[in-house]
């Protein structure tokens, strides 16, 4: 293994997957992050990325992924050697876990290999599990890694040196600068983009897979920024803004009201483009629904996920099925453009409580409603708990764990009731 305190210039690869789209960058948001932490950072070196597209592998003929794992995790392996990188840094999620993987053994067996160091929610569980999990891995950043990628060559030393190889150093979230005002992602008219306000999350939804380590939630820059970013969207005409906000709407005075703040700087610059919203209904105040009505481009992304009080109360989302409810109301009285997804497969579900949810959200009139089966993630806590639920799981078709068995009721049946969403779906957007 090379040694990082002797070379005099960090060459970095930094791998991903994603599900590209053509109106989309091929590199993932938090990647460009990244990249940017380093560019900006102390380091003496120099980082590319490397992102593969899941979507190269979806059948259209039989509605799935079908990936050959061994073929191309060589690719990528290849690809990474090719490269000549002293670092190999991977950005781990579900998705990507078996993949990676195979590619980290493939790598692993090379007579002269990058360092490989790992990153992404996938990094849980503690040193054990993940020396388990991931052998071939010499390094495992467990925080936010900004700060880290500002001067990866020193973190890096400092871990070998003490013999732990986890890596945690949050960075100042208020002065993570914008990839976008940078200049690192291109703008084309006519393209979706990714912003956040907010990293973190104090909800508890046991089934979550936005892992939240430090239990915070962080501001990531300032409203200034937001603003700048927004008028470099409105300037070169982006069709649409995906707004990532992990603590939804929730506007109490320790987070300074930041959506509330932001809701009104999107009306002020007169943004056009359509702007997605991550909501939590239950926490919509009568000021924040009064501006978004008035503005036809705010589309609501709600994840109702149940309204049945046993399931809710067991995936610790209990208490508010009847103020969701009422909020809905109000959003459909509003005239709200909304999509709203919903669960199946949790523990204490019925067919008969998961027809009534859907017949429910049908008379409010929003124009999508979806429902996805139960996947379950390590790191979280319906991990711990699947079994004693009697939940029964298996792997889809990118690896995710998802249930298959359910003592409460029929999985298949399930599935085909959520299959007569998509009709419902077409019909309200026609």
């Amino acid at each position: 293994m090379n040694k990082y305190n002797t070379l005099k210039k960090l060459k970095v690869l930094l791998v991903s997957t994603n599900f590209c789209r053509p109106d989309e960058v091929r590199t993932p948001y938090g990647v460009s992050c990244l990249v940017n932490a380093f560019v900006c950072g102390e380091n003496n070196g120099t980082i590319e990325t490397l992102t593969y597209d899941l979507n190269g592998h979806f059948s259209e003929n039989l509605g799935k992924f079908c990936i050959n794992y061994e073929k191309t995790a060589a690719v990528i392996a290849e690809k990474i050697i090719e490269n000549g990188c002293d670092i190999a840094a991977f950005s781990v999620f579900a998705w990507s876990d078996k993949l990676f993987k195979k590619t980290m053994a493939i790598l692993g067996s090379c007579k002269k290999r990058p360092i490989i160091v790992m990153g992404g929610p996938m990094v849980c569980g503690g040193l054990e599990t993940l020396r388990k999990e991931y052998p071939f891995a010499d390094f495992f950043i467990e925080s936010y890694g900004e700060k880290v990628f500002s001067n990866l060559g020193e973190y890096l030393s400092r871990a070998e040196k003490s013999g732990n190889p986890l890596i945690k150093d949050l960075p100042v979230f208020e002065e993570l600068t914008s990839p976008y005002l940078s200049g690192l992602i291109t703008l084309k008219e006519g393209m979706t983009v990714r912003m956040e306000l907010r990293r973190g999350c104090l909800f508890n939804c046991s089934f979550c897979r936005h892992r939240n380590p430090e239990k915070k939630v962080f501001c990531v820059g300032c409203m200034e920024v937001h603003r700048q970013e927004l008028m470099l969207f409105k300037a070169a005409k982006v069709r649409k803004i995906n707004v990532l906000d992990p603590y939804f709407n929730d506007g109490r005075k320790d987070f300074k009201g930041i959506s509330l703040e932001f809701l009104k700087s999107l009306k002020e610059l007169k943004i056009t483009a359509d702007v997605s919203l991550q909501i939590r209904p239950e926490v919509l105040t009568d000021e924040y629904l009064d501006i978004a009505e008035t503005m036809p481009n705010i589309i609501f992304e709600i994840g109702v996920q149940s309204l049945d009080d046993n399931v809710t109360t067991v995936i610790n989302r209990g208490g508010n099925n009847r103020k969701v409810v009422e909020k809905l109301t109000e959003v459909a009285k509003r005239g709200i453009r909304t999509e709203l997804t919903l669960i199946y497969g949790l523990p204490h579900q019925t067919a008969e409580s998961f027809r009534n949810d859907i017949n429910l959200l049908k008379t409010f009139g929003f124009s999508k409603i979806t429902a996805f089966p139960l996947q379950i993630y390590r790191g979280t806590k319906m991990f711990d708990e699947y079994k004693d639920f009697e939940l029964k799981v298996k792997p889809n078709d990118l690896c995710i764990f998802e249930v298959c068995d359910n003592p409460t009721h029929d999985i298949e049946e399930m599935r085909k009731i959520a299959c007569l969403l998509s009709e419902y779906s077409e019909d309200a957007a026609a």
